[in-house]
Order: structure tokens, then sequence, then C-alpha cells
């Protein structure tokens, strides 16, 4: 009976290790993907990728609202990892600033991805990238409970 147990735990063992190794990888989206759940969810599209004409590494940036703008999520295709990497340091660092007495805030890491959220002095805030992809929600009130209801259903539809 022990024997059969320790077969039993060597298959369980070798069983999860494949998916604990996949589950610290997530796959990319795309734009066409952004513009469909846009879509689906009645948000406005706006195609600003000619404003990062002087950005060579944002390759296309499009921006998804609902008709009274209270709010807007924005999704960036990069020229590659690297300049991802280093466009998210950098939109961190600018979150980070802007932190005020009281906040809250989350940062996850993984292999292809990261993800930083930012709640303060009455502004809700989301980075988020993917591989060359990157998803951002600036500066939004937190007073409108739906909104924030709304963009966090978006981000988690989205997968990001």
């Amino acid at each position: 009976m022990n024997r059969i147990k320790r077969i039993l735990a060597f298959v369980l063992i070798v069983a999860l290790i494949p998916a604990l190794l996949t589950s610290c990888k997530k796959t990319p989206s795309d734009t066409e993907a952004f513009k469909k759940l846009s879509n689906a969810k009645g948000y406005v599209i706006y195609d600003v990728t000619e404003q990062y004409i002087n950005a060579p590494q944002i390759k296309e940036a499009t921006i998804a609202a609902p008709s009274d703008k209270s709010f807007q999520i924005e999704f960036y295709i990069i020229t590659d990892l690297d300049s991802t990497k280093e466009l998210f340091k950098a939109q961190s660092e600018v979150m980070e600033s802007t932190k005020g007495d009281s906040w809250s805030g989350n940062v996850s890491n993984g292999k292809n991805y990261a993800k930083r959220t930012l709640t303060t002095d009455g502004k809700y805030m989301v980075l988020s990238y993917i591989e060359n992809t990157m998803l951002y929600v600036p500066p939004t009130p937190t007073d409108n409970e739906d909104n924030l209801k709304a963009i966090d259903a978006f981000i988690d539809e989205f997968h990001y």
C-alpha cells in the first residue's frame, strides 16, 4: 500500500510540473481582439497610432472608452519585449510619482508579463504588459464604482 501511495504521489507531481511552468507565462492579445471586446462592451474605439509617430517603438495605439468618456482603456503593440519592459518601467515610475498620502496597489510579475495597479488620491490606474503588448488605464476617478467594475471586468475578460 505504501508503494502505491508513493507511485501516485510521483504521478501527481510529474503531472503538476508542466501546469506550474505554463502558469508563469501568458499569451498576448492583439488589436483586433481589443477592438472586438470594446465593441461588445459598447465602447467607442479610437486609433491613435499617428500620435506616436515620434515613438518608433510603438507600432499601434488604440483607445476604447464609453460614449461619455468617463474612463478610457489604452492598448499598445510595441516593437519588442525589451522596449515593452522599458516603457512599463518608465510608466510605473510615473505612477509611483503620483502616490499621495493614502494609497493602495499591487504588482505581479511572470515570465513574459507584469501588472501594476494603483489607487491614490481618488484615482485608479492600471498598467499591464504581456510580451510586446501593453494595456494602460490612465488615472480614473474612484467615485464611480460602476466605472471601476467595468474597467476590471474588461481587463479580466481581456486577460491582462
